[in-house]
Formats: C-alpha cells, sequence, structure tokens
C-alpha cells in the first residue's frame, strides 16, 4: 500500500448541537430529566435533597459529597466511565444509579442555560454553561469561577439551578413521578419538593415476600396483592435496578390466567437486569432478563392461586349483592300487582319457627320429582292497569335496609346463594347455583326457583352492572310465572313485562 503521508485516517467529530438533542431524543418526558439531576445527587451518598420550582426555575440542590475539580472534569465529560468504575458509593454504599454518563446533558432539552455549583470538603467552584454561548465558540469548554473555601467549613453540597424553562413542569406530576421512581424507603435519603418532604406509598394487602439467587444476581423484594383496587401507577410489579423504578410489569398474568391484575403491585430488586440508555425499559433479549422473567413467573404461581380465589370471593359477594337487590325489586313488584299474584299461586313454603331446608338444597342435589303447584287460573282482567299506576313512585326506598330484610339469605357455599323471600307471613326460595355450563339458564324443582351461574350468558353479563339486573329480573319472573300462568302464553309474558318492568326500571330511577 502506497503511504500518503499520514492521510490514512480520519478525523472524528462531535457536532455541539447534539448536546441538546440528547435530551430532546433521549429521554421521553421532561420528569426523566429531573429524575437524572436526583440520581446523581443520590449516587454522591446524599442524604437530603431538595427541589425547588419557582419563577420559571428549576432548583435541584443536595448534600452529598460535592465534587472536586477533577469530579467536575468527569462530570462534564460526555460518556465518562467513572461511576461504571466506581459502582459503589464511599459513604453508604449505595450502588451508584449513573451509568452512561450522558444524563446531565440531558437538562438542554428543558433549558438553555444551567449553573452547577459544588463544594466538596476541600474545594468549591461555580460552572455556568449557555448552549448559545458554547455552540458559537470553536472551543470545548464552558466557564469555570472557583471559590475559596473556609476551611472551617466542613459541609458538602451541590445544587443545579435550570433557568427559563422551555417547558412547565407540573408540581403534581413531578410529586407522583419521585414517589414511585426513588427508593424513599431509605432511611439515609429523603427528597423535598417545594419544602414538602415526600413519602412512599404503603399500600395494604397481603404481602408474598421474593428471595432468589439466579446465575448472574440477586432478585429480592415483595409482591403485592392490594385490599382495594388501585391507582393506574401503582398497579404492577415495580422492578428497580440499583434503586431506580424502571418500570411496572404485570408480567402478562392477565393473559396467561385471566385474572384481573387492578390489585397486583410491590417491588423487587434486580441490579444485574441491563436497561435501556434512557432507563425506561430493559434489554428484552438480554440472557438476564430472560432468566428474571423466568424467575418471577415460578413465584408468581402463588400469588396467582390467591388473585383467582381472591376474584371468585369477590364475584360471589358481588353476585349475593345483586341477587338480594333484584329479590327485593321484584318483592315489590309483587306487592305492587297483588291482583295478577295472589298469594296462594305462588311457589309458597309456610312460615314456621324453626324454619328446615328442603334436603335437596342441604345435600347439593335437585329433586327430580316436580313439586310446584298448578293452581287453577283466576280470572283476571288482561286490561286491569291497577298495577302499574304507582310505577317508578318509590324508587328511593326500594333498596333500603328495612325492604332488604325481608330478603334473607338461608344458606351460603361453594356452590350456591339459597335466598328466602317474604311476602305477608309466606316465602319462596330462589337458589343461585353452579350448575354447569349444559344446565339451562333456569328452571324450578322442588318448589324452589333455580339460577344457574355457570350459563353462557350470564357468564357473558355478570360484570355489565345494568344488564345482569336486568338479566336477574328476567329469569325470577319468569319462573314465578310458570306457576301461575303455565298454560297460557300470551297472559304470561303480559304478566312478566309488568313485573320486569315494576323491578327493573324502579332500580334506574333509584340508581
Amino acid at each position: 500500500m502506497e503511504d500518503t503521508g499520514g492521510k490514512n485516517f480520519l478525523t472524528i467529530r462531535f457536532d455541539k448541537n447534539h448536546l441538546t438533542s440528547i435530551g430532546q431524543k433521549l429521554y421521553t418526558q421532561s420528569l426523566d430529566l429531573v429524575r437524572e439531576l436526583v440520581a446523581n445527587a443520590y449516587d454522591a451518598d446524599a442524604t437530603v435533597v431538595k427541589i425547588s420550582t419557582v419563577d420559571n426555575r428549576l432548583i435541584v440542590e443536595d448534600d452529598g459529597s460535592g465534587m472536586t475539580r477533577i469530579g467536575l472534569e468527569q462530570y462534564f465529560t460526555i460518556g465518562s466511565t467513572f461511576k461504571k468504575d466506581n459502582p459503589q458509593t464511599n459513604k453508604f454504599k449505595r450502588i451508584r444509579i449513573g451509568e452512561f454518563g450522558i444524563g446531565k446533558f440531558a437538562v438542554l432539552a428543558l433549558c438553555d442555560r444551567f449553573e452547577l455549583y459544588t463544594k466538596s470538603s476541600a474545594y468549591s467552584a461555580t460552572v455556568v454553561f449557555n448552549q448559545i454561548d458554547f455552540g458559537r465558540s470553536e472551543k470545548w469548554q464552558v466557564p469555570i469561577i472557583e471559590h475559596v473555601k473556609d476551611s472551617s467549613d466542613l459541609t458538602t453540597a451541590t445544587r443545579v439551578t435550570l433557568y427559563d424553562l422551555k417547558k412547565t413542569l407540573s408540581e403534581f406530576d413531578l410529586e407522583r413521578y419521585l414517589i414511585n421512581i426513588f427508593p424513599l424507603h431509605d432511611k439515609n435519603f429523603s427528597i423535598y419538593l417545594n419544602e414538602k418532604k415526600l413519602q412512599p406509598y404503603y399500600i395494604p394487602g397481603e404481602r408474598f415476600n421474593i428471595n432468589e439467587l439466579c446465575e448472574f444476581g440477586k432478585i429480592k423484594g415483595e409482591v403485592i396483592l392490594a385490599s382495594m383496587l388501585l391507582n393506574k401507577e401503582q398497579i404492577g410489579i415495580g422492578i428497580r435496578v440499583k434503586g431506580v423504578l424502571i418500570k411496572r410489569d404485570t408480567f402478562e398474568l392477565e393473559n396467561s390466567h385471566k385474572v384481573s391484575t387492578g390489585r397486583l403491585s410491590g417491588e423487587v430488586y434486580a441490579d444485574f437486569l441491563p436497561i435501556t440508555t434512557d432507563r425506561s425499559n430493559f434489554i428484552i433479549d438480554s440472557k438476564e432478563y430472560k432468566l428474571f422473567t423466568i424467575v418471577m413467573h415460578k413465584r408468581l404461581r402463588k400469588v396467582v392461586r390467591q388473585l383467582e380465589k381472591s376474584a371468585a370471593s369477590y364475584q360471589d359477594k358481588k353476585a349475593e349483592r345483586v341477587l338480594s337487590d333484584v329479590l327485593g325489586l321484584i318483592r315489590q313488584a309483587l306487592r305492587r300487582n297483588q291482583e295478577i299474584f295472589i298469594t296462594s299461586d305462588l311457589p309458597l313454603f309456610t312460615k314456621q319457627k324453626n324454619k328446615i331446608l328442603p334436603e335437596e338444597l342441604k345435600n347439593g342435589v335437585i329433586s327430580t320429582n316436580l313439586k310446584s303447584k298448578n293452581k287453577n287460573q283466576k280470572n283476571i282482567d288482561n286490561n286491569s292497569d291497577k298495577g302499574l299506576k304507582q310505577a317508578l313512585c318509590q324508587a328511593v326506598k326500594l333498596l333500603k335496609p328495612k325492604m332488604r330484610r325481608r330478603v334473607k339469605t338461608l344458606l351460603r357455599d361453594d356452590r350456591r346463594i339459597v335466598k328466602s323471600v317474604k311476602i305477608g307471613g309466606s316465602e319462596f326460595l330462589v337458589s343461585f347455583a353452579h350448575l354447569g355450563i349444559e344446565e339451562k339458564e333456569s328452571f324450578v324443582e322442588g318448589g324452589i326457583i333455580f339460577i344457574n351461574r355457570d350459563h353462557g350468558l350470564f357468564k357473558k353479563l355478570e360484570n355489565k352492572t345494568d344488564l345482569i339486573y336486568y338479566h336477574l329480573t328476567r329469569l325470577v319472573s319468569q319462573e314465578l310465572i310458570k306457576f301461575t300462568v303455565p298454560k297460557n302464553l300470551e297472559l304470561a309474558f303480559d304478566w312478566q313485562g309488568k313485573l320486569i318492568k315494576d323491578a327493573f326500571l324502579e332500580y334506574k330511577t333509584a340508581k
């Protein structure tokens, strides 16, 4: 190869304008930029970080170790490996959050000028970075003012001030973000926002400890099955790397196990996981992350079982409450339409001092002998409208405790809920039971109305409040009608329509 006199090399250059684009394109939201400033304080062994938003400025100051002249040079080195080479802090032995050495320039997406003041045990200086002046200059230099530090002053600190913010930072959003991101449970680390100390959220609920040692490191933390539904930002298991929350993940439990994750929360620490440069996600095709997900799925099996059990219990309680409401509404409708439903025509059980459940319900067996009463049909004027005159007028009273006491639970177990509805001195029974997907949606046997909770239509509607109220009203009224006019379809549908109108529409008004 011919020697060209030293021209076999190219000079690699870095356009200064890319310092601004780092912040604009690397981080998805302005709050992430504030995170970088707080992370630097955490890495400097700060115990207190104070954040102020005033007069279109953002000030982040801490009581950390501060920086020397060499430390400042490292701070302004793009891609500095100092934190990677020194992963642990001196005082509290924290695992340093910083890794890539470019986050400090991200603030240029928020402002054109920032000022950094720092003092260590024996050094103090102020650096002013003006994006416009820096871009005009041919030199890669920024002005620094070194101060004479009083030898008796042993305090250390760093303060970063961002001037003339280009975007407004919501104090509410900033508070929620910082509480979620940083390890505020650490007794040696506190964050104040506009003089208010931020407190970590406490989520009441059942806790499941996780403490696993895998090939790449330790996975430690807890999964919480909350006592109530959570806010959106609390749903999912928070995964922390070096103390900072990277993301919350449900590990697709809602897809693989068909359970609701609205109460799933908690946090786990896995410092070995490789993260993306903007800290918003993990490198998901890495060996470390793949092994992490395998371990988490294994440990979440117990949580899933509890979630499924909890979901079933919740559905049972909700179903029982809805059934009680519907039966109460139907009871009112029956009383309002006495000219249609004479009490002797109903599937009644005589009131007894010592009530005894039918044996088929006690034993979980449906009797094969149909005991429903077929009375002679009463002569009733089909055009009678007396039972509809007071429709909707007592809606507010329908769900009051006094009325609810007329609907009682006689039996409750994993398979059924049996309710009695009292009218005067008599009552009828409704069994709300798991009868299998092949069984019809409702029927009467042994003088008892059975509603099948496993029927496909019920399963489809059970989480749709208005529809399930209507559905149950239709089924119960349908079976009641069979006792009175089993051979006259036209009259039966007319009566059922009146029952549904008095019951369901008054429920709608009561809402």
